[in-house]
């Protein structure tokens, strides 16, 4: 019995040890056997350095494998370590588990044309060899097979398979944790444009996958070769199906989308990096009803057109509060933009730059050698492309879509700069706008919402346009524009061009009051131009209008040297004749052609002002008279301080003192006669808010008018005579604030060679005449 015993056991003994060797060199006939027959196998050489099998701990481990590419040289998937390790003792319990997935070094290269890729041969090679393996009968078992097992498998009604009813479905639970990847890099390359996006230190970390009603979450994290890093989190249960995605980019390097715009966009250069933080979270049986939010911003984006010039921005920024596809509803919290810039160049032909970038054209093209060699790797002896396409299904009609819900709570553009150069006239234009700022809130799709935007022009000039409407409805809108201080010597190109005299001072101011009706538009607008002048005409010119300008402005300026008028503007902005710019322009041509033809205007003219109403009339050289019930100033006013500044280009110890003198007594019953007819002109039109046109309106209402005097009956004594003083030396400061400003925008004007005051309270109590600041000269 004993020796029977024994027996037995060194039989199993050696069984034993010929099972462990067995899994000790099998591997390496499999490696063998592989590298020896890779081409039979998917039509592609294989290296690989070793295969090994623990039989204790079951640990397969694979050392160094390199799939090349059809050169059989050149690799086009690698790496330096695998390893999987299972526990085959789980079975017992009913348990298929995999303790370990471990990838390190993973490399793939891969490369497209068109529709090809580089491992287009091997799905080719691999699909044949099993085409002539099957037989038929062979082919329709598995089909009946799949059949069955689809039908046993429960799904949602999106035809979403449930992974975790499958999994309860099999005879055995699956346990899979540890899935490690490492230090991985993957190239995509697009051989027909040239573009490669590299994707560094890829790492991939699943700590276990759940089958059942548990969390499984899956870490991702990598860099781009040419800058930026992504970092993505998923949470899955596979009973429920919902899912949360977390995706984190950081500066990705805008510049690897180059290629791509060389098929749109005809440019120099492109830089920018884009980052990205958005959450996720929805069911994958219905994707498209997820939820979206998070931040997308833009940095230091900036395109360089074949010129060399640029356009650009420094930042933009939105942040989403809730994307909803399915629902068609999107909420922005802020769209934030600073520091854009751009130019617009107008050429002779119609054309602009925009048209320039926009024309398909050749940038940086790729190295077309390195680009045949790898167009070679995807092609090869590809099928004839010439062959007769696949005859496709048409798709079935789309469902309606919901209707769209959009809004925005902030919108925010500021420290932006636009210039234009216009080369279609005789001698190019060229104006800057700067300082543009954007400011809106609760901006929607469906109804009305206001956007104010702001802008400076260059010597102290500015710009405010206030806009209300529906982005649903664009044909129907409120409007008002309104132009201050405008210099006219920037424009002296333009006048040249169209009448032959340049310009040769002036400034303006313009108010428009806009409204629009379905598309009908209905515009009230109003210009003030104060001391412009002209040149003599350019004897070589060829001006589009015979406008005789010099005689024309003598004729239209009044005794003050201010020209001012009205012009209405009416029509369907859908015409494509009507153009507000040419309406206005023909209406002031035609007005100085009018008034030039009046040989009686210009007696009269004459008459009344005599040869002193030729150049600039400043009254006493050290004063400027001013209405000191007013926030701002008048283009004249504006324009007479800035004449008094060209003494300090003469001598830079100069300095010029401007000192505001009002009689305190007088102005404050003035100014209450002002807030009392505001009062009432806002009353009677049921306005809250006044445009320059309204303070128009009101500083032309007669102190007789029968509805003010018995609105000053009832409501005169309400205002106090002290907190009247309070706001009219509050506007005094802000007038002082305004004007320094402006003179501190013109030439050889510094904030140490001007000072702008209100005169001290015993001289404006003493002070009997006219509103003025009073100018006098002192050496620094």
């Amino acid at each position: 019995m004993k020796k029977a015993l024994k027996i037995t056991g060194i039989v199993i003994a050696a069984l034993l040890i010929l099972v462990i060797a067995a899994l000790k060199f099998a591997p390496g006939i499999v490696r063998g056997y592989i590298v020896n027959n890779s081409e039979d196998l998917i039509g592609r050489k294989v290296a690989i350095e070793s295969i090994s099998l623990d039989p204790f701990s079951f640990t397969l481990s694979i050392d160094s494998l390199a799939v090349f590419e059809k050169d059989g040289e050149t690799p086009f998937v690698s790496f330096e370590k695998f390893r999987v390790n299972v526990d085959p003792f789980d079975m017992f319990t009913g348990t298929a588990s995999v303790s370990e997935i471990y990838l390190k070094g993973l490399y793939a290269r891969v490369l497209q044309h068109e529709d090809r890729f580089n491992f287009t041969d091997i799905i080719e090679f691999l699909a044949k060899g099993d085409s002539t393996a099957l037989d038929s009968a062979a082919i329709a078992a598995v089909t009946d097979s799949a059949a069955a097992k689809a039908d046993t498998a429960s799904a949602d009604s999106a035809g979403m398979v449930n992974a975790a009813e499958i999994a309860e479905g099999l005879p055995f639970n699956i346990s899979v944790k540890n899935i490690v990847f490492e230090k991985g890099n993957i190239i995509y390359q697009d051989t027909k444009v040239g573009s490669k996006i590299h994707l560094q230190d890829f790492s991939l970390n699943i700590p276990a996958v759940y089958l059942s009603n548990k969390q499984t979450d899956v870490g991702l994290s990598l860099k781009f070769a040419d800058g930026g890093d992504l970092n993505v989190k998923v949470e899955a249960n596979a009973a429920t199906n919902d899912f949360k995605l977390d995706v984190n980019l950081k500066d990705f390097a805008l510049a690897c989308g180059k290629p791509y715009l060389n098929d749109f966009i005809n440019y120099k250069d492109f830089t920018g990096t884009l980052s990205v933080a958005v959450n996720v979270a929805g069911n994958l049986n219905d994707i498209l009803s997820s939820d979206i939010k998070g931040t997308v911003s833009l940095d230091g984006v900036v395109l360089t057109e074949t010129s060399g010039r640029t356009l650009g921005v420094n930042h933009v920024g939105v942040g989403i509060g809730k994307a909803n596809i399915n629902e068609n509803n999107y909420v922005v919290d802020s769209v934030v933009v600073d520091g854009a810039f751009a130019h617009i160049d107008l050429y002779k032909n119609g054309k602009t730059n925009i048209d320039v970038l926009l024309k398909k054209g050749s940038a940086d093209e790729p190295d077309s050698a390195q680009l045949a060699a790898d167009q070679q790797l995807v092609l090869g002896d590809a099928p004839d492309s010439t062959a007769a396409p696949e005859v496709k299904e048409e798709p079935a009609p789309a469902e309606k879509s919901k209707p769209l819900k959009a809004k925005i709570n902030k919108l925010l553009l500021q420290n932006t700069k636009v210039s234009a150069t216009d080369h279609s006239i005789t001698k190019p234009f060229n104006y800057t706008v700067s300082g543009i700022t954007v400011l809106g809130s609760n901006i929607n799709y469906d109804t009305p919402c206001s956007i104010n935007v702001k802008a400076a022009f260059p010597d102290g000039g500015s710009l405010n346009v206030k806009y209300k409407g529906a982005l649903s409805n664009i044909g129907t809108m409120d409007a008002y524009v309104s132009v201050k201080n405008l210099a006219l010597k920037h424009f002296s190109n333009y006048s040249h061009h169209y009448t032959g005299y340049p310009l040769s001072a002036g400034t303006l101011a313009f108010a428009s009051e806009n409204k629009i009706k379905n598309f009908e538009l209905d515009s009230k607008n109003t210009i003030d131009i104060y001391n412009i002048d002209v040149a003599d005409k350019d004897p070589n010119s060829n001006p589009e209008f015979m406008v005789p300008m010099k005689v024309g402005l003598y004729i239209l300026k009044d005794k003050d040297d201010k020209i001012q008028f009205d012009i209405p503007v009416h029509g369907n902005l859908k015409d494509p004749q009507f153009s507000v710019g040419k309406i206005i322009w023909k209406t002031v041509m035609n007005l100085l052609i009018k008034v030039a033809l009046s040989p009686l205007k210009i007696v009269g003219n004459l008459a009344s002002t005599g040869a002193g109403a030729i150049g600039l009339d400043l009254g006493k050289n050290d004063e400027i008279i001013i209405d000191a019930t007013a926030k701002t100033f008048t283009s004249e006013q504006y324009a007479k301080a800035s004449k008094m500044t060209e003494a300090l280009s003469k001598d830079k110890n100069l300095k010029l003192v401007f000192t505001q003198l009002y009689n305190v007594r007088k102005t404050t019953e003035a100014y209450r006669t002002v807030k009392l007819k505001t009062e009432y002109y806002k009353k009677t039109h049921g306005k809250e808010n006044l445009t320059e046109l309204d303070e128009r309106a009101i500083a032309e209402m007669s102190d007789s008018d029968e509805g003010f005097v018995a609105y000053v009956k009832e409501n005169g004594d309400k205002l106090d005579v002290k907190a009247l003083r309070k706001e009219l030396s509050t506007l005094a400061e802000g007038r002082n604030q305004d004007l320094l400003k402006v003179l501190t925008q013109q030439s050889s004007v510094t904030k140490k060679n001007i000072k702008v005051i209100t005169a001290p309270a015993n001289q404006l109590s003493s002070h009997r005449g006219k509103a003025m600041y009073k100018v006098s000269v002192d050496v620094q």
